[in-house]
């Protein structure tokens, strides 16, 4: 009787140790498919990074960001006030991005900027404590192993520095520089932007122009609310832009059309030797960029372009002192077919005014003018053509207003721009600058067509043929 009951003991035991192997075993077939639900183990706080990119890097977290190892090593040729203010600050404030050095030709100039930034604190640690200043091209790229280069001198030195980067890769075997980065207006005419490009991407060199405002929240904003939100319709049926005043141009004065109060120096903005035109190739070329951008790519129809500014009275002792390039252009022009386009644009009219003249006492106390339309089926949108942080203005088919968006000021105009080029360049994932190659030759093409009568032609090197432009025979 006992070992009966001993028996079914072990019997019963038995049953539920074979129950839980079985269930255990059943659970671990079916959690991939039906995950079961347990308890979470104690959370850890982990620091993320919510800046925005144009946030300062002087702390160490951004530091650390810039000295990651596959970090875009940069150099910089020419340190003028462009790049002191609106892009050389974001080569180190961008994440995964450093300055390693600096070239300027005249001697002692890049150190003494090196100096200014690190007594002024500019710097994080990771860039005073390493970056070098230079007098050559060929010097920098032989002792700095650089991963891309921002050229930043004006547009008539732009090819030569590029040639001499292309000779430096070439005399010291140099293979790892992935990219140049160069200002804006790309070269004096579309000839020379071809030039640029064929150099670099003839040996794999990545070429990126600073058309900034491709990257700014404010432009996506407008590529949204025309393509995803339709506030104009299906379509854009015409853009208009106006721009009066000169003020907009760094060191420019309003009350000159630009010209120095030193009436020997004229700004390199208006000597065509340095600019390839006047103002309109320096503020011009940003908005038609811009256009070209959203809507497609522009075909000139007509152009008048004046130098309005020229005095009339030949006694006047400020006659020869005043640039003998351009300050009135006007603009006919229609949106061809593109399959980058925001919205369906083909066809639309554009319309576009930049007077740069000398204020008259008649309209001196009238505004400067800044303004870009945007015309559908349905409604319009209004803004500032220059500036990241200009509000945007929806009005319906009626013309009432219906909405205003605002933003904030990047902190450096170029950072966002700059950091897409980084991203791209360090393989971020999906990561693609907007500004190519493409987009700096059509606007160098375009500016051609406007201005060609002006200069007699722009296939040559007519900065040399001053007296030879027709555009000083008229009658303005």
């Amino acid at each position: 009787m006992l070992l009966r009951n001993v028996l079914g003991i072990c019997s019963v035991l038995l049953q539920i140790i074979l129950n839980i192997s079985f269930t255990t075993t059943l659970f671990a077939f079916i959690e991939p498919a039906f995950p079961l639900t347990r308890p979470s183990p104690p959370s850890r706080s982990r620091r993320v990074d919510m800046r925005d990119t144009t946030s300062s890097s002087n702390n160490d977290d951004e530091s650390a960001s810039a000295s990651q190892t596959n970090a875009i090593k940069w150099g910089i040729i020419g340190l003028g006030d462009v790049c002191t203010v609106k892009a050389g600050p974001a080569f180190y404030k961008c994440h995964g991005s450093t300055l390693a050095a600096v070239m300027r030709r005249t001697p002692g100039a890049a150190e003494r900027w090196i100096d200014a930034n690190i007594k002024d604190n500019n710097f994080p640690e990771s860039v005073a404590s390493t970056i070098r200043g230079y007098q050559s091209v060929d010097d920098m790229m032989r002792e700095e192993d650089l991963d891309a280069i921002y050229v930043c001198t004006p547009p008539g030195a732009h090819l030569q520095v590029v040639r001499e980067i292309v000779s430096a890769t070439s005399n010291h075997n140099i293979h790892n520089l992935k990219a140049v980065y160069l200002e804006k207006p790309c070269g004096r005419c579309s000839w020379e932007t071809r030039a640029i490009v064929d150099e670099l991407t003839q040996r794999g060199i990545q070429f990126y122009p600073a058309y900034v405002s491709r990257a700014h929240e404010r432009t996506q904003v407008i590529r949204k609310l025309l393509g995803v939100n339709k506030v104009c319709g299906d379509r854009v049926t015409s853009i208009q832009y106006k721009q009066r005043g000169s003020s907009l141009a760094r060191g420019l004065s309003k009350d000159t059309g630009g010209v120095s109060n030193n009436v020997n120096t004229i700004p390199w903005r208006l000597d065509t030797k340095q600019s390839g035109g006047g103002l309109i190739m320096d503020m011009g070329c940003h908005i038609l960029d811009r256009i070209d951008y959203l809507f497609g790519p522009i075909t000139v129809v007509n152009s008048t372009v004046l130098r309005k500014g020229s005095r009339d009275d030949d006694d006047d002792d400020d006659t020869s002192s005043y640039p003998l390039v351009e300050d009135f252009v006007s603009m006919n022009a229609k949106i061809g077919q593109s399959d980058w386009s925001a919205i369906t644009s083909e066809g639309a009219t554009v319309h576009c005014v930049w007077d740069f003249s000398p204020q008259s006492e008649i309209d001196a106390d009238r505004p400067e003018e800044d303004e870009l339309t945007i015309h559908g089926p349905t409604g319009s949108m209004r803004m500032a053509g220059m500036g990241a942080a200009q509000p945007i203005k929806v009005f319906d088919a009626d013309g009432k207003l219906v909405r205003t968006l605002e933003f904030n000021q990047p902190e450096h105009a170029a950072q966002p721009l700059i950091q897409s080029v980084v991203d791209e360049l360090r393989g971020k994932t999906s990561a693609k600058c907007s500004a190519r190659s493409d987009n700096a030759v059509r606007t160098s093409e375009v500016l051609d067509t406007i201005l060609n009568s002006y200069y007699g032609g722009r296939h040559d090197a007519y900065w040399l043929r001053e007296d030879a432009w027709p555009g000083l025979r008229m009658d303005n």
